[in-house]
């Protein structure tokens, strides 16, 4: 894998046998001339002559031909946690004092998420703040890695789970908590709304923590600051409530129910799945570690989320990819195909695909003006993968070149 930083100054005509340009139509062959970043121009077929044609004062513009290849819009991830590792919890949260061996660890963990076409992430949050603060070194240029969209930590009720993702509140501190955290400079608020999946008791969850009324206080002040709200929400109850409340999305969704699909797709509320980091514990090596009842759990769990996203894609719910990176067996970066495979396996085609990894996921973080397409006066976010994905989605694991302007747009 190749990365371009597209410079200011930096001209670039990209000569692919296929551009997808993040639509619902299928790819064709075609030019992408690229200047300052943006790009300029796309055209049909496969003549770079008029792209070439410059005064005698330019330089000839470059061209990169990329045979038996497809040029994409970059990959999104809507749901990582830059605090964490995917390998060892307690490791990773100890870390967090060791400043040095952290930002080493983070630094390989942005690499590999750039390495497989993802220009953007958006950061689920940690008691420390790192992801808030990983993002302003990737702004500053500290830290070279794909877009970050942070929300510090979580807010999670007092004695409830969520003490690694932020500092538990009472009832009386929610509009105070919201106020800090967008004086933080935070992207979008992160609500825990339900505990964790069980992998010992098929259906069970940790139970709502907040009224109805409360998460509506919550969402009513992060839209006063202008934030977009995010809920980890397993256990239909809970899904209800936040969808109730008003969220923008829906992570997890862990029993979700039709009812609250078909309340979903009518609010425009987003669902991102997280499929693989249930899946995965009964994949390669996390496996041993479970018993046979539990591993039955879990793989019951993880099949029907897959059977409950192809019926949200039918019922036209907005499906986003999130990988949950970080949380245990999702290392940054790794898990990315393999939840575009399971969509498969939901039987959601290449197209779907696609759309949820690019165009989905720009809508869902707030940024469908810069990424999830490739159209003239947008930035060049771009993925070059070997193969055809529009035919079969397991292209997108051969990324050739990945492009991106040198500065941020955010």
């Amino acid at each position: 894998m190749s990365l371009i930083n597209l410079g200011p100054g930096q001209t670039l005509l990209i000569k692919a046998s296929r551009i997808w340009r993040g639509t619902p139509s299928p790819p064709q062959e075609g030019l992408i001339y690229v200047q300052g970043g943006k790009v300029i121009a796309i055209s049909a077929g496969n003549d770079p002559e008029e792209y070439l044609c410059t005064d005698h004062s330019r330089e000839p513009v470059p061209v990169l031909e990329l045979p038996n290849c497809t040029v994409v819009p970059g990959f999104i991830d809507c749901h990582v946690h830059l605090a964490l590792d995917g390998r060892d919890f307690s490791r990773a949260q100890q870390q967090w004092t060791a400043r040095g061996e952290l930002l080493e660890r983070v630094k390989a963990d942005l690499t590999s998420t750039l390495e497989r076409g993802i220009v953007a992430i958006r950061d689920g949050g940690d008691r420390a703040g790192i992801g808030l603060e990983v993002k302003q070194l990737v702004i500053t240029g500290r830290l070279a890695g794909p877009l970050v969209l942070a929300c510090g930590h979580a807010l999670h009720r007092q004695g409830k789970y969520g003490s690694f993702l932020g500092p538990g509140l009472t009832p009386g501190e929610l509009e105070k908590a919201v106020d800090s955290l967008a004086r933080q400079g935070v992207d979008h608020l992160k609500i825990l709304v339900s505990g964790i999946v069980s992998f010992s008791e098929y259906g069970r969850v940790g139970g709502p923590q907040f009224t109805r009324e409360e998460l509506q206080r919550i969402v009513y002040r992060a839209r006063s600051r202008g934030l977009k709200v995010m809920a980890h929400a397993s256990g239909d109850d809970a899904v209800r409530l936040a969808v109730e409340a008003g969220v923008d999305s829906i992570e997890h969704g862990y029993f979700i129910s039709e009812e609250s699909l078909h309340r979903m797709a009518a609010q425009g509320i987003a669902w991102v799945p997280t499929v693989i980091p249930v899946a995965g514990q009964v994949r390669g090596k996390l496996r041993a570690q479970y018993t046979a009842r539990e591993i039955e759990v879990i793989t019951r769990t993880w099949r029907r989320q897959v059977e409950m996203i192809k019926k949200a894609l039918e019922m036209g719910v907005t499906l986003g990819v999130g990988t949950d990176a970080g949380a245990t067996g999702v290392c940054h970066g790794q898990g990315f195909l393999e939840e575009l495979l399971l969509y498969r396996e939901a039987g959601l085609s290449p197209a779907d695909i696609l759309l949820a990894a690019t165009r989905n996921g720009a809508a869902i973080l707030g940024l469908e003006h810069l990424l999830g397409r490739i159209e003239p006066g947008r930035p060049a976010f771009l993925v070059a993968v070997e193969g055809n994905p529009w035919e079969d989605v397991s292209a997108l694991a051969r990324v050739k070149y990945v492009f991106r302007p040198a500065r941020s747009f955010i």
